[in-house]
């Protein structure tokens, strides 16, 4: 994996999450309100069940024979067989109601098998080759992508390209490979919509969370046009976590070139240990070593943000450090305030942080170090002070 890194300022990120997203570049297509076909389970009352027996027995049944041995009026009676007939349960003829081969199976459970049809909307992950199912709300939430304008595009896997979307979602369900789908939904019902070889590419930024469940949970901000986003979850966005994880885990060797670090990680935030020769690479670079900071990890399609923070490894290390911050804290004076006696002072508070010795840090490394970093104004300041005393 090819990867570049870009050491900046910290950001304020989501709290909880696992991985920050930069910028990635998805595959997504939003197949909105795909009809597919529920079962559920309908219960029966005692009466239905009564009936049901008698239909059974006696073969056909008459809403005058219900009456007869319940004392339930005839007409409420054929209610009820007219109810048992549109769960398929009974059917009528010229004579009277007669079970069907679903009665019995239904009166040892005590509840109709029914078929209803119901919308559901469907994430494909061409990336990936994945379908992930949003519930009810995510799907009415669900941005509608066809009209808009994509960064790119991808190829769809070869077992998805050109083929009938009915078919390909049919083969999913079978497999139970559609992460998120009811239970209860048996299949889709046949169109005529079809998955062309290629799907749209997104720029996205986000981040991603743990669910309850333990699955990953994506939330998106896609580009689709000139300042314009729309917001979109992703549920079980376990491969595109990965994906990222796998480039933010990079972030282990992003100081490599510096010289001698231990990297260690907690979280989505690192740790850089850094030897002398690190920390004088990293001072050279401009990186501000006390300060907490941010990494930017930069793939191929993605890049993903890390919170970095970068500690002393020996006494040599410790006392570049000291001298960083001490230049921070004197160049973040005014100028018209600062003097010798501030010097002395920010000097002292700077070696004590780093736990440096007796004159392991002095007034003189951090002037020197200010002339390196160009803070002439600074310099001039305390200069002035001994040069013309009392002016």
């Amino acid at each position: 994996m090819t990867v570049r890194f870009q050491f900046q300022a910290a950001r304020q990120t989501e709290t909880k999450a696992t991985v920050v997203v930069q910028e990635s570049l998805i595959g997504l297509d939003v197949w909105p309100d795909v009809p597919m076909v529920r079962k559920f389970e309908e219960d029966l009352t005692a009466i239905d069940r009564l009936v049901l027996e008698a239909a059974i027995a006696l073969d056909p049944v008459h809403a005058a024979e219900i009456e007869e041995i319940t004392g339930i009026p005839a007409e409420a009676a054929d209610g009820i067989i007219s109810r048992l007939v549109s769960l398929g349960l009974l059917q009528t003829d010229g004579y009277g109601a007669v079970a069907t081969d679903y009665a019995r199976p239904a009166l040892d459970q005590a509840a109709a098998v029914r078929l209803r049809q119901t919308p559901v909307t469907l994430l494909y992950l061409a990336d990936t080759d994945e379908i992930v199912a949003l519930s009810s709300a995510e799907g009415r939430r669900a941005p509608r992508l066809h009209n808009t304008k994509p960064a790119g595009f991808v190829d769809v896997p070869r077992g998805a390209g050109l083929t009938s979307q009915h078919n390909l979602i049919a083969e999913r369900i079978a497999a139970q490979a559609i992460r998120g789908l009811p239970q209860d939904i048996v299949s889709p019902v046949a169109t005529e919509t079809q998955i062309t070889d290629v799907c749209k590419q997104y720029r996205c930024s986000g981040h991603v969370r743990v669910a309850s469940d333990g699955t990953y949970r994506a939330y998106l901000k896609i580009e689709v046009g000139r300042s314009k986003r729309l917001t979109l979850q992703i549920p079980y966005a376990n491969q595109l976590a990965s994906r990222w994880e796998d480039l933010a885990q990079q972030a282990a060797s992003a100081a490599d070139a510096w010289g001698p670090v231990v990297a260690t990680r907690t979280g989505g935030s690192w740790l850089y240990e850094l030897g002398q020769e690190a920390a004088a690479s990293a001072a050279a670079d401009r990186i501000r070593l006390g300060h907490p900071g941010g990494l930017l990890i930069h793939g191929e399609r993605d890049v993903v943000y890390v919170d970095v923070e970068f500690v002393p490894g020996d006494e040599r290390a410790s006392r570049i450090f000291a001298v960083q911050h001490a230049v921070a804290e004197v160049s973040a004076r005014s100028v018209a305030n600062i003097n010798s006696t501030e010097l002395a002072a920010i000097t002292a508070a700077s070696a004590e942080r780093y736990g440096l010795p007796t004159n392991g840090l002095t007034v003189a490394d951090v002037r020197s170090a200010l002339w390196t970093g160009q803070h002439y104004q600074h310099v001039y300041a305390l200069r002035r002070e001994e040069d013309f005393p009392g002016e």
